[in-house]
């Protein structure tokens, strides 16, 4: 059952993001996001018992670098099925199913748009995880939670749109319990000037709130966390460019990124993949304690 501790605000902020999910209908049409996600998995005849998180990543995996991009970061956490995780930024929950699935963890997914929250909580529901992953509609800047109410928060790609960087992680760390962890994957402002819009969290500057790599270290830090892991996604890609690994099994599936995040999605990628070579834009994958 959904909470809807936030479903509406006059913050322009919320309202432009909340107007950039609810745009990303591919040709206008009028039937809902969870609904295209049902018809295009049972068109290929496959049933809700083998909705794997390889068979929805390509949709419900959001974040740039998707369901890979997942798994990479948690291989720098330890994930055990007696923690409850909180995920911040949570979109259509691809990445708390996984850590269920994965894990046998509990999960609470908050997110800031209604109708993923809605398309979460089906989805979840649908491959018979929701004794385990909840969802809540709510602002992660005004966490709804109790003190040290969770192991373990994640927030992948999420900050771009947070104005009030200090105020989100002071409070992450109060419902974080003493020696949490608190796992982020965030693109920053390179030193080469403004990157190019639209990009996959934004379509104009006046909701992206870009900061410098060590300004969000500095604000960690000071809201009382320890970072453990800090890395340079541009210089891991290019490392493994150099000396790639093996690739992943290929899973057949008809879902792709264009289903939740829309046709233009392409050409917003390509523009953060543009600013990023340019040196717009910077990109950190990290994991900190909470002291």
């Amino acid at each position: 059952m959904n909470n809807y501790i936030y479903t509406d605000s006059t913050d322009p902020v919320k309202q432009a993001i909340n107007a950039d999910n609810a745009d990303n209908d591919p040709g206008n049409r009028h039937d809902s996001l969870g609904a295209r996600i049902v018809a295009a998995l049972t068109e290929a005849g496959i049933p809700a018992k083998d909705w794997t998180p390889e068979i929805l990543g390509p949709a419900d995996q959001i974040h740039g670098g998707g369901l890979l991009q997942t798994q990479l970061h948690v291989e720098l956490t330890t994930i055990r099925p007696d923690m409850h995780l909180l995920d911040i930024g949570s979109g259509i929950g691809g990445p708390a199913r996984y850590f269920a699935t994965a894990f046998g963890c509990r999960v609470t997914g908050i997110e800031l748009t209604p109708d993923y929250v809605d398309v979460a909580t089906m989805l979840t529901e649908k491959v018979g995880l929701s004794d385990r992953v909840t969802f809540d509609c709510g602002d992660a800047t005004s966490l709804p939670y109790d003190n040290a109410a969770f192991d373990m928060a994640w927030a992948l790609n999420v900050t771009m749109n947070i104005r009030d960087r200090t105020d989100f992680y002071a409070g992450v760390h109060r419902v974080l319990r003493p020696g949490g962890i608190f796992a982020v994957s965030e693109l920053g402002q390179g030193p080469a000037g403004e990157p190019y819009y639209p990009l996959p969290w934004a379509r104009d500057p006046s909701y992206s709130f870009l900061v410098p790599p060590d300004e969000m270290r500095h604000m960690l830090e000071v809201s009382g966390f320890r970072i453990v892991h800090w890395v340079d996604e541009a210089a891991r890609r290019q490392a493994a460019a150099d000396n790639p690994p093996p690739a992943p099994v290929a899973v057949d599936t008809p879902l792709t990124i264009e289903i939740t995040r829309g046709e233009d999605y392409p050409d917003r990628r390509r523009n953060s993949a543009r600013s990023a070579k340019e040196g717009r834009l910077t990109n950190v994958m990290l994991v900190a304690e909470r002291i």
